[in-house]
């Protein structure tokens, strides 16, 4: 074995480390591209994440305005029907307003008997 033959061994070896080294510097190369496009797609997705969650929230709060104005309304309602029989009650209990005790009707012979001559 001669220095030639170990010469041509070492620069066929330093060519296939150089296209090695370029290969993986290529490779390296499209990771950080792929990982900058990754990143910016998660970060868009987090964005649009924090929106829609921004309008669920909003969603929820406007679903619960109405549940308590709903509740209240019922409430309220309740409460004047409460209030109305109990007006009626003493109303009646009192014979007052439309719910007096009326006076019993004298009868009248002349109108609804014979008449006399």
């Amino acid at each position: 074995m001669g220095t030639e033959s170990l010469d041509e061994k070492l620069e066929v070896w330093m060519e296939r480390y150089e296209r090695d080294m370029e290969d993986k510097q290529q490779e390296l190369n499209s990771l950080r591209n792929k990982k900058a496009n990754n990143l910016s797609q998660l970060q868009e997705l987090a964005k649009k994440y924090r929106d829609i969650e921004q309008v669920v929230i909003e969603d929820r709060m406007e679903k619960e305005a109405l549940r308590r104005k709903l509740e209240k309304e019922h409430m309220e309602r309740d409460a004047a029907t409460k209030i109305q029989s109990w007006w009626r009650g003493t109303l009646v209990r009192r014979g007052l307003g439309p719910y007096k005790k009326g006076k019993k009707p004298k009868s009248k012979e002349g109108k609804k008997g014979k008449k006399k001559k």
